[in-house]
């Protein structure tokens, strides 16, 4: 989510520059971060295997692979250099397993499969300044998540972007992050933004590496599509139900979606959605609460996949 935020800040101070109409209403219809969305994603059904303790444990086949996702994000303080934001996200994700062979006599920490429902709030500041002549976004964030059953973990977030370049077509930013976050398999992540419209051409660049590389362009009066590649990383809390391990698990994965995405805007801040693609799953570790990732119990590989998913986000107008 961070890493979002630093771009679109730079994207906000972009804005009072350009002078390009026509780009300026695109952005208006399609925002980065929006006051709510509501999005439902299925996965094709999926080939996979796991291993417990380094052991092979389980392997079958991953079926109705399904993921509801809700957000709001509000703006709670405004100021000339600063501003205070609030985000909440909720995630509900279930899955059936189909013909799983248990190949270890190993009892493992969960016998039931369960939909799993995930729960965070963030309370964030950017705070806009110079540096070198140049504009700078420094941004840190608090976050709390757990499950339905309870809050499980806090986690920090602070960083920074540079604006090396702004021009009416492109802006260009350099930055980091530092994760305030013991179960994190890095301490911190370099950031590098590239926010370009190609020259005589409908098509622009959205580049934040290593979150995404899309290319968009819009399409008939109120649609825009685009094209490219997305890195999300998701996860959950489990609670084990057999003895011998802890209470709380978490499970975390990275994924990375190449495909295609139709965005429309409705009327009066609303935009509906839908994306369709490939989805590589990897790095699938479930690890003890606030423990790293590196240090995991159980981990799996899962082949790549199809998806669909269908959205709606609402926005609310921007006070000037």
């Amino acid at each position: 989510m961070l890493m979002g935020l630093l771009c679109l800040c730079a994207t906000a101070q972009e804005k009072q520059q350009v002078q390009d109409s026509v780009r300026k209403i695109i952005t208006d219809k399609f925002p980065r971060t929006r006051t709510f969305d509501l999005q439902y994603r299925a996965y094709a059904p999926s080939d996979f295997e796991s291993e417990l303790f380094d052991q092979k444990y389980v392997r079958g086949r991953i079926t109705d692979h399904q993921q509801w996702k809700a957000a709001m994000n509000f703006t709670l303080l405004r100021k000339q250099r600063w501003n205070l934001s609030a985000n909440v996200d909720y995630r509900y994700e279930s899955f059936n397993i189909d013909n799983p062979e248990i190949v270890s006599d190993a009892l493992g920490p969960f016998s039931q499969n369960e939909g799993y429902h995930y729960i965070g709030a963030t309370i964030g500041a950017m705070y806009y300044a110079s540096l070198f002549k140049k504009p700078i976004i420094y941004i840190a964030a608090l976050t709390a998540d757990g499950s339905q059953r309870e809050v499980e973990r806090l986690k920090g977030t602070i960083g920074a972007t540079l604006l090396l370049k702004r021009t009416e077509r492109t802006v260009i930013g350099l930055g980091f992050v530092i994760l305030l976050d013991p179960a994190s398999p890095v301490p911190a992540a370099p950031v590098f933004t590239v926010d370009h419209k190609f020259k005589n051409s409908a098509w622009s660049l959205d580049l934040i590496l290593p979150q995404r590389l899309m290319l968009k362009r819009p399409v008939f009066s109120d649609g825009r599509v685009s094209i490219g590649t997305e890195l999300s990383g998701d996860g959950f809390y489990m609670y084990a139900d057999n003895p011998g391990y802890a209470d709380v698990y978490d499970f975390r994965q990275l994924e990375l979606r190449s495909g295609l995405t139709y965005e429309h805007s409705i009327a009066n801040g609303f935009v509906a959605y839908a994306k369709t693609g490939i989805a590589n799953m990897f790095n699938m570790r479930v690890s003890e609460r606030a423990v790293n990732t590196n240090d995991y119990i159980l981990s799996a590989h899962q082949d790549a996949t199809g998806y669909l998913s269908f959205g709606l986000s609402y926005n609310l107008p921007s006070s000037k």
